[in-house]
């Protein structure tokens, strides 16, 4: 049989594995509270989180639709119609300025005089005039070619351009040109 003394030390030890199994279990207890409140706080953090995104998101989605809104009435306000740049406008008219006055030039230079004919009565009296014009002598066509085009400064181009997409009901406008009209009505 077992001593008193043996037993005492056999109830002291199981006394020592109680408590420290009592302390394992509080700091488990302790830990588990931890991660609790832990998991608490990230929670309505997360939750928090997730009321400002979704009230963000509601005022993008808000936004979005003024500016949806916004567009669609812009576009019904805008002519349908293309708009051709200034600068180009002016090019074209200038081309076409020089390839006018080229065929007009062309055609005084194939022909190679002009008759002038007249005829007028002065009471019993008729007067008549006739005569023929070597045009080599009277024109230079080279220095016309150049005026025509040399003459279309800016300025007077956009007012020749002033009123030809409307009066000519061209389906298109000119930029700087026409917007300057649209502005004045």
């Amino acid at each position: 049989m077992q001593s008193v003394q043996e037993s005492k030390q056999e109830l002291e030890a199981s006394i020592r594995y109680a408590e420290n199994a009592i302390s394992s279990a509080k700091a488990t207890i302790e830990s588990m509270e931890f991660r609790q409140e832990m998991a608490k706080k990230q929670h309505s953090e997360q939750t928090g989180r997730e009321q400002a995104l979704e009230a963000e998101v509601a005022q993008l989605k808000e936004r979005a639709d003024s500016l949806v809104a916004t567009i669609q009435r812009l576009k019904q306000d805008q002519p349908t119609m293309p708009v051709i740049p200034k600068a180009v406008a002016i090019a074209i008219f200038r081309e076409g300025m020089a390839y006018g006055a080229g065929n007009v030039c062309d055609e005084l230079d194939n022909a190679a005089d002009i008759s002038i004919e007249e005829n007028e009565y002065c009471g019993d009296f008729e007067v008549s005039f006739s005569k023929y014009i070597d045009l080599s002598d009277h024109l230079d066509t080279d220095w016309l070619r150049s005026k025509a085009v040399d003459n279309s400064d800016e300025e007077w181009v956009v007012d020749c351009l002033g009123t030809l997409c409307a009066d000519n009901k061209f389906e298109c406008r000119i930029h700087g040109v026409d917007d300057k009209e649209e502005q004045v009505n």
